[in-house]
């Protein structure tokens, strides 16, 4: 029988990205420390760090998806809705520089946990089953999705940052690309 819970996880979640963020390690006294509990409060619901990373991709991952599901609502009906949302999604949420440190201790987790891969992967693939599915040029929609996700890698890796302008032409080109299927190279401004 599961344990009710009684502390506030959401909390102790956000605890463990400021600990992430600012220490970049995690460890379980930091977490109690930063979220004002004890440590037995902590272990409580995630009994090892292991745990609490997982606890926080999947939040991380649903509050992603809710955030895109809700940018995609003004597109439902329209060719493309799941792809042009993503778009619309990106362009409402540039990378911000102070969570940074957060995503990546997240995509380290990722690279040394397979079941953690294996949940990241599954919600990767469904997405791609949705825009694809809904695309009305496949190749163009696979392309510009590719696009969109290299770009946002680029950004949170922070391999490369792209003034607002810039930023924005880029959305522009693969909104381009997803609805028309290619680019008019000649009025495109590089």
């Amino acid at each position: 029988m599961p344990r009710p819970r009684k502390h506030d996880q959401n909390g102790i979640l956000d605890a463990v990205e400021r600990v992430v963020a600012r220490d970049g390690v995690l460890t379980v006294d930091a977490v109690a420390k930063e979220a004002g509990v004890s440590k037995a409060t902590v272990l409580y619901e995630h009994s090892t760090k292991r745990d609490l990373v997982a606890a926080l991709v999947e939040r991380t991952i649903a509050a992603d998806n809710a955030f895109n599901a809700a940018c995609r609502a003004p597109f439902e009906g329209a060719p493309d809705a799941p792809l042009m949302g993503r778009i619309e999604a990106a362009r409402r949420n540039p990378p911000c520089p102070e969570s940074n440190a957060a995503v990546l201790s997240l995509v380290a987790a990722l690279m040394q946990d397979g079941d953690l891969r294996d949940f990241f992967r599954e919600n990767q693939n469904a997405l791609g089953r949705e825009l694809l599915g809904a695309a009305s040029r496949p190749r163009a929609a696979r392309l510009a999705w590719l696009a969109l996700e290299g770009l946002k890698f680029q950004e949170h890796l922070q391999f490369h940052h792209w003034d607002p302008a810039d930023r924005a032409a880029i959305l522009s080109d693969i909104e381009t690309l997803a609805r028309d299927g290619s680019l008019d190279e000649e009025a495109a401004d590089v």
